[in-house]
């Protein structure tokens, strides 16, 4: 239980909440995973039952599983699903064939059609109660995946919901022109609350709200996901509650997806349309130990533990130019970092988030001849985009590919960041600039809406900057006046200092989001 769970009053005592785990079912925790983790704890401190909706299924497979005893049957049942929620859903690389080849994708690339096929025609169409296992996690005794930093949020989870299968049916659902959702009976429960738009009708349930977090897909024509079918889970929030994260997100729906959904309805069939809305912010995402709650002003340096700020007796000396390092595998150049001699780019790697231009604006500087780094934590992919970034990676060595790291690691690199990079083309919210924002940690962001709401919170707009211009000369610029406003942090004594000032208004302010979070949902919970 988190320390906030003291200090707020708790307002769904006896209340089953069904929370949907779409998110943190995939292999990377990013962006909407934080926000669910977030809300499973507001739940939680505020006595809520919490349990977490998954498609994962508990078949058991090979002889002999099925003759064990029930009890034991169910602990196999168990430790399949949290495996599945430890590990995630893992995006398939390209083969040798797949690079080397045409005729090999094209090959490969029928052949997953053929499977989508096949999972769409056996898709189910509807979950009733009894077809759904439900797993109460006090049944286990010292499980290892509960002691995972990855399903720590499991702490606050009652029990697990086995509907399998019920994203992808929900998604095949929103593909189709009728509109025509997945049904699901959630008999027992009091609100099933979706932490993304899914193509679901719930029913038995006395409250359904669904999560909105942006309309990307529709205003980015180069993001990854199908429009039709995004644009079909957007409408399939109108007949339920909703919840926004940002002001910007709840505008253009009300414009793009509600406010035409109300002209077709006075002029053609109608259709329920719940009007319950809500706009919320998430707390911070970055997680200190515990000791540290107790009472940040006092405690003593957190040093970075990561191997990404340890210095290598191999390499040169980082805080000068060096010569040769574009000639070292790039797994290898992390090992120069150092505390406050890098500015830091924590994202994933997509045409949106703008990385290209950040790495250009870096090679026009003249931070790398300074030893100060541009740390990014994205992972590249196997597409045009990454290829046209690693192509300015090769030759600048000053470039830090760290891939995606853990929840710890992500903490060392915020303390002991001198900025924050997100120049994004596009944003739902910005957990990002948030997270740094809450540090008092100087961010260069976009111009977009969702920043500029963030920078508009309490004193954030003497840290938030955001730059009006897209020009590479103009960020390297903004990049260099940065690194010389704060050339001296990384002194071991300033060092220490600053982080525990970052600690200390960290928590502050967290616990403050925290309680927002937790009345809001409430507020929602009980009203709608």
């Amino acid at each position: 239980m988190s320390s906030a769970s003291h200090t707020i009053p708790s307002g769904l005592h006896g209340r089953r909440v069904l929370v949907s785990a779409y998110d943190l079912e995939q292999g990377e925790h990013r962006g909407i995973a934080v926000f669910s983790k977030a809300l499973i704890r507001c739940l939680h401190d505020a006595g809520a039952e919490v349990w977490l909706l998954t498609g994962f299924s508990p078949v058991l497979k090979g002889r002999g599983r099925q003759l064990l005893p029930r009890k034991a049957r169910s602990l196999i049942q168990m430790s399949v699903i949290l495996d599945s929620l430890a590990y995630g859903r893992q995006t398939r690389e390209q083969s040798f064939l797949e690079r080397r080849f045409r005729w090999a994708r094209f090959l490969i690339a029928w052949r997953n059609r053929i499977l989508l096929l096949k999972v769409w025609l056996s898709r189910p169409r509807r979950y009733r109660s009894v077809d759904m296992l439900q797993m109460p996690l006090a049944e286990l005794d010292d499980n290892p995946y509960l002691r995972m930093e990855r399903l720590s949020y499991l702490q606050d989870v009652t029990g697990i919901v086995s509907a399998p299968g019920i994203y992808l049916a929900s998604q095949s659902a929103a593909m189709l022109a009728e509109q025509i959702p997945v049904t699901i009976d959630c008999s027992g429960f009091d609100a099933l609350l979706t932490t993304c738009p899914l193509n679901l009708l719930a029913l038995n349930v006395p409250v359904f709200v669904q999560s909105v977090h942006d309309l990307i897909p529709l205003e980015f024509f180069a993001h990854n996901e199908n429009q039709v079918m995004f644009s079909h889970r957007l409408q399939a929030c109108l007949p339920g509650g909703r919840l926004f994260v940002s002001e910007a997100t709840a505008r253009k729906f009300r414009e793009r997806i509600l406010q035409p959904e109300l002209s077709r309805e006075r002029h053609k069939a109608p259709r329920t349309i719940n009007h319950q809305e809500r706009v919320v912010v998430q707390p911070p995402s970055l997680r200190f130990p515990r000791w540290l709650l107790t009472d940040p002003d006092r405690v003593g340096d957190l040093k970075p533990a990561s191997y990404l700020l340890r210095p290598h007796p191999e390499d040169p000396d980082p805080t000068s130019a060096n010569q040769g390092w574009a000639e070292r595998p790039i797994n290898q150049r992390s090992r120069r970092m150092l505390p406050f001699r890098y500015l830091l780019f924590n994202s994933s790697v997509e045409a949106r988030k703008n990385l290209f231009l950040l790495a250009e604006a870096y090679a026009e500087s003249n931070l790398s001849a300074q030893g100060i780094h541009l740390c990014v934590t994205g992972k590249l992919k196997n597409d045009d985009y990454s290829a046209a970034v690693k192509s300015i990676v090769r030759h600048e060595p000053g470039i830090l590919l760290t891939g995606y790291v853990d929840e710890s690691t992500k903490r060392d690199l915020y303390l002991n960041a001198l900025a924050l990079l997100s120049p994004s083309l596009v944003e739902g919210f910005g957990i990002p600039v948030l997270d740094a924002a809450c540090l008092g940690m100087p961010s260069l962001v976009s111009d977009s809406a969702s920043h500029l709401e963030i920078a508009a919170l309490h004193d954030f707009d003497a840290t938030v900057l955001p730059l009006s211009t897209l020009s590479s000369r103009d960020w390297a610029d903004a990049m260099s006046a940065q690194a010389a406003l704060n050339r001296t942090l990384w002194q071991s004594r300033r060092a220490s200092v600053e982080r525990r000032r970052r600690i200390s208004r960290y928590e502050k302010l967290r616990l403050h989001f925290y309680s927002q979070l937790q009345s809001d949902l409430t507020d929602v919970l009980i009203s709608n």
